[in-house]
């Protein structure tokens, strides 16, 4: 008994006249003429859906894994012919020229990332 008292036929209707006039470019008051529509019928059932639309619950999205950080260890080793080394989960290392912006490494990190998922 959710829906006591309510139209779904003519909800269904107005639903669709609201999606065909934001469609149309017309101003509201056109698209009543060209459609033989109420204009206060229009601008009513416009506030109608919009209140049932703001209260219908909101359908929950699948959350994300948190994302994973791994341990950083800093030495006072030099790195091997200057270059920056990452070491990446799953036993992959990441050696890098130490010129390489830190832009760059932001995007391959990035990119590695996305095709682990």
């Amino acid at each position: 008994m959710a829906n006591r008292g309510r139209d779904m036929e003519r909800e269904s209707f107005w639903r669709g006249a609201l999606a065909r006039q934001a469609a149309s470019g017309l101003s509201v008051a056109a698209f009543c003429r060209r459609e033989k529509l109420s204009q206060p019928s229009f601008y009513a059932w416009r506030h109608t859906i919009a209140q049932r639309d703001r209260q219908r619950p909101k359908p929950t999205r699948p959350r994300r894994p948190a994302r994973e950080f791994l341990p950083v260890r800093v030495t006072d080793l030099p790195a091997r012919e200057s270059s920056i080394t990452i070491e990446l989960a799953g036993g992959h290392v990441l050696r890098l020229p130490e010129a390489t912006p830190a832009v760059r490494i932001a995007e391959l990190v990035r990119a590695l990332q996305e095709v682990r998922r």
